[in-house]
């Protein structure tokens, strides 16, 4: 009713707070969000939008990456139209005020994990496109663009068009 044409499905605050919910009703069991997100998938293309669909790995979970992605993909897609669907790639373990970023061979690493297992899907980087990773992210041949959250995480934080336009332009070199 308000003209949307997209919709963002899984970030990993939505997936905290669904595991948080199942928590309380005694339910640990992981593929369980993968479950719920699913229908979210299928219900946003069956009404005609495309969809940002955000897998992540926590720091606990680093390890199995390949293990928690994968379901994260397999559940999560299970008929739903690929067609509509873009993948975003948030490393939760790297996400927020004093952790360590993705490095570009991670970012690389698990990109072409996701591209094998989706036959190809797009891929966006989406632990947050900023102008100190614009460049090096634009290198990454597998990935295909990049979510902005905030511009600025400092100081006064917020999203402030003129460093969005700054971002933009280093991500294409221009």
């Amino acid at each position: 009713a308000l003209g949307c044409t997209s919709t963002i499905i899984g970030h990993c605050e939505e997936r905290n707070d669904k595991a948080g919910v199942l928590a309380e009703a005694g339910v640990t069991d992981t593929a369980a969000v993968n479950r719920i997100l699913n229908q979210e998938l299928r219900l946003a293309v069956e009404q005609g939008l495309s969809v940002l669909y955000c897998i992540g790995e926590k720091s606990e979970e680093q390890d199995r990456w390949q293990e928690v992605l994968g379901e994260q993909l397999r559940v999560g897609l299970e008929g739903v139209d690929p067609s509509k669907v873009v993948i975003g790639y948030e490393p939760v373990w790297s996400i927020g005020p004093g952790k360590t970023p993705a490095g570009k061979e991670y970012i690389t690493r698990i990109a072409r994990f996701v591209k094998e297992q989706t036959g190809g899907l797009d891929v966006v980087y989406g632990g947050g496109l900023k102008v100190d990773n614009a460049e090096m992210l634009a290198s990454i041949d597998e990935i295909d663009g990049g979510l902005i959250a905030l511009t600025r995480f400092q100081g006064e934080i917020g999203f402030y068009p003129d460093e969005y336009l700054e971002i933009i332009q280093t991500y294409l070199g221009t």
